[in-house]
């Protein structure tokens, strides 16, 4: 244990980005927000003078998630007002509405009637309260800037026209809701970028601009956009995404306090930083759009990827549940397709290598892109399983190890915008191992284990701590902050992997045993968060920020939060069908007599343990017992060594 613990206090001490601070603090600040603003909006012929900024500016994509999938105008006003996930009342979106002549914001006791009922903790009106504590005039242009500039109590210090409120050293401005209807979406860019000149015009030499797709608003969800002055032109990034070119709308509130020397405990953003770079601007915004693209194509296959592998894994369960029922054996033509089935939710991130969103149609592209790596691995894995009756295993367990391993260890590239990974629209988390990419990392570990430890029996001692090498490395990449900052991964991980270990050691698991095992366990993934939390609140990641709310007393809001998305995912109907046809299949082949070889026995019975730990620890219901099933059953399934009941077959 005390050899995990160093590793992990080794690890968290690895900064993200090689970033550099967003220019000398300025003398300014004016802030330009347009709910809907994409980067796709974005050319050189209708808004030149946004583009201009983003050749000269730090530029990323923006997540606007409120609380709901929508972020409406108020919501994101709001979110940048809290520094915290804020949102009107639960009802179609409402506009902003015009500050009243005492400078009172219309319908704010019913952002905090809101704010209150939805357990994120935010408190409106925090960006303005904290920079009018700190000495700077908060101006406001605009009914949706009034929202974002208001103090604690609803009212605006300044709410003017451009020219009286640019006298304040911050100063947000309203640049409207863009419509969707193609010809006045044009003429509503036009105007914003003529109100952006006009603030450019009107500024002193050293004031910074912002300019932010605050929000949804009307538009498709999407990743917003974001340009800010006056530093390197670059990459904007942040602690909170740890991904150049993507930060959260919360940052831009931390960004805004920082640079005004005022304190910003409390907020989940963190300030932005500019990652300097010396290509092609154009290829920069190129980039951006292609990621807004594959977010919202990805947003909208995703649904049904999902659904039609239920189906899929389903119907395969029926298939060989009927085989085992009948003849007591799986044909080769079924165990091939159960292959392919479970070699799906690992090909969709590895689809991700390939550019599949700059083609002309990008859904069909991805789907093209998709079908061809199942194929390869699934030929691979065939290959590999007529050589030897684990082949299957092991190709797919060593295959899912490279693509997320690998990507967890290179930033976590191919999971972020990806089908079963981290959705920027969502922004639950922008780095790390996810709850589906658990399930089957987690199951690829066990595979790899299990091998391991029982392919040398003639060097027992040498295939036990090789075996526990790779574990240890596993849990390492799975759990340390600065690498998968997985909090309720490694205990699954590591109990299950000795499940493992001590099957093929011949050890029992006494009740003693066990506890202790569970209890050191839970005491290194305390130490790992601790550690994680003594370091600098920039560098955190969320293991530290958990340690921040309990300390806080926020735990119940929190609590209360994941089991209510525990709960929804429990009455989720791909992971519904996934998991009840899992049951019944795990239940046929019991009564057949139908078992899997003895190493197949062990990553089964370390697989199932992680599975419940996994569900017991994290907020994410029946997706990794769920998904751990889809990919062990059918690659179980594929093992030749086996034993069958019924006749036997060529196979």
């Amino acid at each position: 244990m005390g050899v995990v613990v160093a590793v992990f206090a080794a690890l968290g001490g690895i900064a993200p980005a090689n970033a550099a601070g967003a220019g000398d603090p300025p003398d300014a600040v004016v802030l330009v927000g347009a709910p809907g603003l994409s980067w796709t909006d974005i050319d050189a012929t209708t808004t030149p003078t946004l583009h201009g900024l983003a050749v000269a500016g730090g530029v990323a994509s923006l997540t606007v998630r409120a609380v709901r999938s929508r972020s409406c105008a108020v919501d994101g006003w709001l979110t940048l007002s809290a520094g915290r996930r804020a949102a009107d009342l639960v009802s179609p979106c409402r506009e902003p509405q015009v500050v009243g002549a005492d400078g009172a914001v219309p319908h704010w006791e019913d952002y905090l009637t809101a704010a209150d009922a939805d357990s994120y903790g935010a408190v409106p009106g925090t960006l303005g309260s904290s920079l009018l504590d700190a000495g700077s005039c908060v101006g406001a242009v605009g009914p949706g800037a009034a929202i974002g500039a208001a103090d604690a109590a609803g009212h605006v210090a300044r709410s003017s026209d451009l020219a009286g409120a640019l006298g304040c050293r911050v100063t947000l401005v309203d640049g409207g809701i863009l419509p969707v209807d193609p010809v006045a979406r044009t003429s509503a860019l036009r105007a914003l970028d003529a109100t952006t000149a006009q603030v450019l015009e009107a500024s002193e030499p050293r004031t910074r601009v912002v300019v932010a797709g605050v929000g949804d608003g009307l538009s498709a969800v999407r990743p917003r956009a974001v340009i800010i002055t006056g530093g390197h032109s670059g990459w904007l990034t942040s602690p909170s995404t740890r991904q150049p070119g993507l930060v959260q709308l919360q940052d831009l509130t931390a960004t805004l306090l920082d640079w005004e020397g005022a304190p910003g405990s409390g907020l989940t953003g963190r300030p932005v930083t500019i990652i300097a770079d010396d290509g092609s601007a154009s290829d920069r915004i190129a980039e951006l759009q292609g990621f807004e693209v594959r977010s919202g194509t990805l947003r909208s296959v995703s649904p049904q990827v999902t659904g039609w592998l239920a189906a899929a894994f389903a119907a395969w369960c029926l298939v060989a549940g009927v085989a085992l029922w009948r003849r007591g054996v799986i044909t080769e033509m079924v165990t091939l397709v159960g292959v392919a089935v479970a070699s799906v939710p690992v090909s969709t991130f590895a689809a991700n290598l390939v550019p599949w969103w700059r083609a002309p149609a990008p859904a069909f592209a991805f789907v093209a892109v998709l079908a061809a790596v199942v194929a390869g691995v699934t030929t691979l894995a065939a290959l590999a399983g007529r050589r030897w009756h684990l082949g299957a295993l092991v190709v797919l367990s060593l295959v899912t190890l490279l693509v997320l391993g690998g990507d967890v260890l290179t930033g976590s590239g191919l999971q972020l915008a990806s089908v079963f990974g981290q959705n920027p629209t969502v922004g639950g988390r922008f780095y790390g191992v996810g709850n589906t990419s658990y399930a089957l990392y987690g199951v690829a570990v066990m595979g790899v284990v299990g091998v391991l430890v029982t392919t040398r029996p003639r060097t027992p001692r040498r295939s036990l701590a090789l075996s526990a090498l790779v574990l240890l490395s596993a849990i390492v990449i799975e759990g340390a902050p600065s690498l998968g900052a997985d909090f309720g991964g490694p205990p699954g991980l590591l109990l299950g992997g000795l499940v493992v270990l001590a099957g093929a050691s011949g050890v029992r698991l006494t009740p003693r045993r066990v506890l202790g095992a569970v209890a050191g366990v839970a005491a290194v993934t305390t130490v790992v968060a601790v550690l994680d939390w003594l370091r600098a609140p920039a560098a955190r990641t969320h293991l530290g920020e958990f340690v921040e709310t309990v300390l806080h007393g926020d735990l119940g809001d929190v609590i209360g939060r994941k089991v209510g998305q525990n709960l929804a995912n429990l009455t989720s109907p791909p992971l519904l069908t996934v998991s009840v046809a899992a049951l019944a299949l795990a239940l046929l082949a019991r009564n057949t007599g139908w078992r899997p070889s003895s190493t197949g026995t062990l990553v089964l019975r370390g697989s199932a343990v992680l599975a419940a730990v996994g569900f017991a620890v994290n907020d994410s219901g029946l997706v990794i017992p769920a998904y751990a099933a889809l990919m062990l059953f059918p690659l179980l399934a594929a093992d030749t060594g086996a034993h069958h009941p019924g006749p036997s077959v060529d196979r």
